[in-house]
């Protein structure tokens, strides 16, 4: 439909600018006027109108950072753990196509109230194999009527051990029984030489449309070498595109970089020509004052998630911190939120909670901050901020109509804060209707492209004929032990220079030392 009205006892047009009993006129996918509801709806009759006085109106909510796993790692028997052990788990992870994966995974965020979301996945074995699969997972986000970006990458080098060099240090100290078992497991694992991604992200970076675009995705600058990094860095430019990697994730990537590199993982990106404004980082939990204030100066943007940065015992990353220091930063799930809902509303709840530190001196976090990250910071994230995360006027029309009545029994103070309300009670439950580009996706709760019970029928019948695989289980589990033993010298040196501590948003001490 060319045209349509939406209508909300609030309507937020930007997280600090929301409306009582507002309405939207929506013209060819964008958001051609705003106004009073009585006067709109008098000076536009006959119209389809989505909402009412019983709704919100939001903007579409943006997942800056994400991975399709298929089914939610708890039915897969996959346990949370630190990072490095954990990531052993993928080959254990159900082998699902890559439509049906993606599929569920965008079903599950467009009834989220997410409209726009930034899919890192891994490339692929080869040139042939993984076009096919980049371009399969294009079209699930198409067919259920999200906007994607999908970043690939791969992990080429340091697969085993963080640290370029330490690796078979490691592997000596492993029985040979066990040894033998990780190598030719590793062996096993196909995946595209460094010079066909290149070639690949090349060809489909030139097809970028808006609705489905693709970045360059590295998984992680422990895991490629210093000169596929600036190899990024120069076709990124040249292409004018965006790229989105790992960064400051864990307490042993932390480590690495200082170790082997000798300077921090922040300046490592900045000395190889990737820090700048085409850069986002995900995680970014253990960046110092000194590694904001330089990403601030390049204009990079972080993807802060707190359920994830929970689950793989990563730690609470300074969220405030970074948008005191002038840093875009806006809100992932990661594929592992807390309940393995991905319910972007409880994510946003626990990244405001997680960043109200104990003192009253710290920098802490407002109910419309997050709303902010989820929004605009998604939208600023994207290279996008003139068209998403916000509804004003010339603004595409990504909404969600959030259904108010539970959220408002028995009763609600008339002066209760919209954006206060909605952070602290909104669940995906609450989601009615999502728009996205004006085009309805999610109507009344029902997803539009995609049947549900087909796409549960089809992922059931998948897993069925190939369940994950037993051996790859047993061995993260065998290997988990000397993983931990090796990890833990970097425990212990690291510690002779900087004692452990809890961060909790902290202000650096009264002695001039980071709480990282």
């Amino acid at each position: 439909m060319n045209e349509l009205l939406l209508s909300g006892r609030w309507v937020i047009l930007s997280p600090h600018d929301i409306r009582t009993d507002h309405t939207l006129l929506v013209r060819c996918g964008r958001v051609a006027e705003a106004g009073p509801m009585a006067q709109m709806r008098a000076r536009h009759p006959g119209l389809p109108e989505f909402g009412g006085v019983d709704c919100a109106v939001l903007p579409g909510l943006i997942n800056a950072h994400h991975h399709c796993y298929g089914v939610e790692l708890s039915n897969q028997c996959i346990k949370d753990d630190f990072l490095e052990p954990w990531m052993f788990n993928g080959p254990a992870m159900v082998d699902l196509p890559p439509q049906l994966a993606t599929g569920h995974a965008a079903l599950r965020l467009l009834q989220s109230g997410v409209t726009t979301v930034v899919d890192m996945c891994a490339a692929g074995p080869d040139r042939a194999r993984a076009e096919t699969r980049l371009r399969d997972k294009a079209q699930a986000y198409r067919r259920v009527g999200l906007r994607a970006v999908i970043a690939p990458g791969e992990r080429w080098s340091n697969r085993i051990i963080h640290g370029a060099g330490e690796e078979a240090a490691f592997l000596a100290t492993l029985p040979p029984p066990l040894h033998a078992r990780l190598r030719k497991a590793e062996a096993a694992r196909q995946r595209l030489t460094p010079a066909d991604y290149l070639d690949l992200l090349g060809d489909l970076i030139g097809e970028n449309d808006g609705q489905t675009d693709f970045w360059f995705g590295p998984t992680g600058p422990q895991w490629m070498s210093e000169d596929l990094l600036a190899d990024i860095a120069r076709h990124a430019e040249r292409l004018d595109a965006r790229v989105q990697t790992h960064a400051l994730e864990s307490h042993y990537e932390n480590i690495e970089s200082p170790r082997i590199h000798g300077h921090s993982a922040i300046e490592h990106f900045a000395r190889h020509g990737l820090l700048n404004g085409r850069l986002s980082l995900a995680h970014a939990v253990w960046a110092t004052d000194a590694d904001l204030d330089q990403i601030a100066r390049a204009g990079t943007q972080i993807s802060h998630n707190p359920g994830s940065n929970l689950r793989l015992r990563s730690g609470i990353a300074p969220a405030s911190r970074m948008r005191a220091a002038g840093v875009t930063t806006a809100l992932g799930m990661d594929g592992t939120t807390l309940a393995g809902d991905e319910d972007m509303f409880a994510e946003m709840r626990l990244a405001l909670h997680l960043n109200r530190p104990p003192h009253s001196s710290a920098p802490s976090l407002t109910a419309r901050d997050v709303l902010e990250m989820a929004t605009v910071g998604g939208a600023r994230l994207l290279g996008r901020a003139d068209e998403l995360g916000q509804l004003h006027p010339g603004f595409l029309a990504d909404a969600v109509v959030l259904d108010l009545t539970r959220l408002l029994r028995p009763w609600t103070d008339p002066s209760t804060d919209p954006a206060e309300l909605i952070i602290a009670r909104a669940k995906a439950c609450d989601v009615r209707d999502v728009l996205v580009g004006g085009r309805s996706a999610l109507l009344d709760g029902t997803p539009v492209g995609i049947s549900e019970d087909a796409l549960m029928d089809d992922l059931r019948a998948a897993l069925d004929a190939q369940p994950p695989n037993p051996d790859a289980r047993d061995l993260q589990a065998d290997l988990h032990p000397w993983l931990m033993d090796w990890y833990a010298r970097w425990d212990q040196d690291h510690a002779n220079t900087h004692p452990p501590v809890q961060r909790y948003g902290a202000r650096p001490l009264p002695t001039g030392k980071e709480t990282s």
